[in-house]
């Protein structure tokens, strides 16, 4: 009876300290440095997992979640290494480096997150990945039902149903309160988990429902064809898996290679004024032209490119240049301004195919698969947002490529260390949450 009170008070916590941390999205900490709230909460539920860990340590477990966690913050190390580089030639002042680094490693971490998302699963297993998005549920609708509070029902349900007709043509100045841009993507994201992997179950139903109706009230047109094309290349894969899973497999990685591409073509494009032309041709590109024109001092698409130090651009937005914006809309761009030809190319390696082949390894397709249309979703909405900086969206892309074989990883780690498998790491099916 007392361990099932202190199992329960130990859910009850981790889910508070989670829903502070996707709730508190623009408030931060002034130690000398502002740190924001969600990293704080990020931080609280790794360190609070590890006293767990050192209370009744289940070592599989904890080093699957902390191993996944690092390998897939690998950009951040290469941002990092790159930008080290970068300022060593250069010889900048340490300002510069102490202003880069900040802004990796205080505001938008991504390792914090990752590791955020593998204390959650450390605690709950494979049951991490459904707290985590009723954490975000939770959160969400907490401030919609503000707006509601403050508006009426009667109102904010008309004009959430204007936005979705009119496919966000009409936003109305209620709704507009309810566009939580940053949980919208990572209900995107869940979206497409939960779309690929559908269950029949109540629980599963009412939580797709929910995110449906959050994800709505923000209507992110972006959003909304990423997660179809995922979808659709998600579809194709798993069908012809079927058949040949190692076929499968391997269009995972012909495809991911397409992508990273694709991607250096992208920015071969923009420096050709491809979006000028986009605009001549009677296409509205929502003021980038003047944006990507205002920064195309500071790069070159060339090899000889060596980039400029990670933060750079943010910086010049910021702090010289009057376009009006705080940031290029465009992550890719950002990032090959700062990292240069090279670095840039790299890092689109580390985000991408290092990604799928570690989570697909061992021959598991589903798991790559996963891993590849969760990147091709956070490419695509990165190509006109900054929503790699978005840090809540790292944690929730990590929880689902972390989370979808987590046991199965676990088990098979613990039995290579110890050969055999642990009653506590062997779920059964009755036992989870969906």
């Amino acid at each position: 009876m007392e361990n099932k009170i202190l199992e329960k008070a130990k859910a009850f916590y981790f889910m508070v300290v989670a829903v502070m941390m996707y709730y508190f999205l623009n408030e931060y900490i002034d130690v000398g440095l502002h740190v924001t709230y969600r990293h704080a909460f990020a931080l609280v539920l790794f360190g609070s997992a590890t006293l767990v860990f050192l209370y009744k340590p289940n070592i599989a477990r904890g080093f699957v979640a902390f191993r996944d966690a690092c390998v897939y913050s690998i950009p951040l190390l290469v941002t990092t290494v790159a930008s080290l580089f970068i300022w060593f030639m250069e010889t900048v002042d340490v300002g510069v480096i102490s202003r880069g680094l900040s802004s990796s490693f205080i505001y938008a971490n991504m390792l914090s997150f990752a590791l955020g998302a593998g204390a959650l699963l450390y605690v709950f297993g494979r049951k991490g990945v459904w707290y985590n998005l009723i954490a975000i549920l939770i959160a969400n609708l907490l401030m919609i039902l503000t707006v509601i509070a403050q508006n009426g029902l009667g109102s904010y349900l008309s004009e959430f149903v204007t936005l979705v007709t009119t496919f966000a043509g009409v936003t109305g100045d209620i709704i507009v309160q309810a566009e939580i841009h940053e949980l919208a993507f990572c209900l995107g994201a869940y979206l497409i988990y939960m779309l690929y992997k559908p269950k029949k179950s109540i629980v599963y139903f009412i939580l797709l429902l929910l995110s449906l109706f959050c994800f709505l009230s923000a209507f992110k047109r972006i959003a909304i064809i990423a997660i179809a094309l995922s979808l659709a290349f998600g579809y194709l894969l798993k069908f012809i898996a079927r058949y040949n899973a190692k076929t499968a497999s391997r269009l995972v990685t012909f495809f991911t290679c397409v992508v990273i591409a694709l991607l250096i073509g992208y920015i071969a494009l923009i420096k050709m004024d491809a979006f000028e032309l986009l605009e001549k041709a009677g296409i509205n590109t929502s003021g980038r032209v003047e944006i990507y024109n205002a920064v195309d001092e500071f790069y070159d698409f060339d090899p000889s490119f060596l980039g400029n130090g990670i933060g750079f651009l943010t910086y010049q937005l910021n702090t010289f240049m009057n376009v009006g914006v705080a940031s290029v809309h465009n992550d890719f761009l950002q990032h090959f301004i700062d990292l240069g030809f090279w670095g840039y190319i790299i890092w689109l390696v580390s985000m991408t195919l290092i990604r799928v082949w570690y989570f697909g390894r061992k021959g598991n397709t589903d798991n790559a698969i996963v891993s590849f249309i969760l990147t091709l979703y956070l490419i695509i909405v990165s190509t006109t947002d900054n929503t790699m900086n978005y840090p809540l969206l790292t944690g929730v892309l990590a929880m689902l490529m972390m989370g979808n074989s987590f046991e199965e990883n676990v088990c098979r780690c613990e039995s290579k260390m110890f050969g055999c498998v642990s009653k506590a790491n062997q779920i059964e099916e009755s036992e989870r949450l969906l």
